[in-house]
């Protein structure tokens, strides 16, 4: 199964703006709670622009979700940042036709995955931002110094 670590970086990035939505958040600062490098957290900024999630601030503005957390979906999300490419979750490798199982196997399984990938498409545009930063611990949501430039 693949999916990038892009689409849960992008999750978070938007966990920390619309969690901390008093706060200007950066790159850098994104960067931070990831735990990853601000060059990454920077491209995905641009796919999740690119699809209207996100409005990064320029200069002093604030970084914003660029729509209602309620209306971002984590299949949003995976929209944005893995193109909406659901072929590629389960990927087939090349196969011997000559042999009995391997001449069978893409038709035994495609039809599976197909099913298993809508399922989880299905469930991912169940859950929005909001449900999510719900579930995190309101008391917290002053950025924490460990986080500020």
């Amino acid at each position: 199964m693949h999916i990038g670590s892009q689409y849960t970086v992008g999750i978070h990035i938007l966990l920390v703006v619309a969690f901390f939505n008093e706060d200007r958040i950066t790159s850098k600062i994104a960067a931070i709670s990831i735990g990853c490098n601000p060059v990454i957290v920077r491209n995905v900024f641009t796919k999740l622009s690119g699809a209207g999630l996100l409005k990064p601030g320029m200069g002093k503005a604030r970084t914003e979700l660029g729509r209602p957390a309620e209306d971002i979906t984590l299949y949003d999300v995976f929209a944005a940042v893995d193109g909406d490419d659901t072929d590629e979750i389960f990927r087939m490798y090349p196969v011997n036709a000559r042999c009995p199982v391997g001449g069978e196997i893409h038709d035994l399984l495609s039809s599976r995955f197909d099913s298993a990938v809508g399922a989880m498409m299905d469930q991912l545009s169940k859950t929005t931002i909001a449900d999510l930063v719900s579930e995190l611990p309101q008391e917290k949501r002053r950025l924490p110094e460990a986080l500020r430039e």
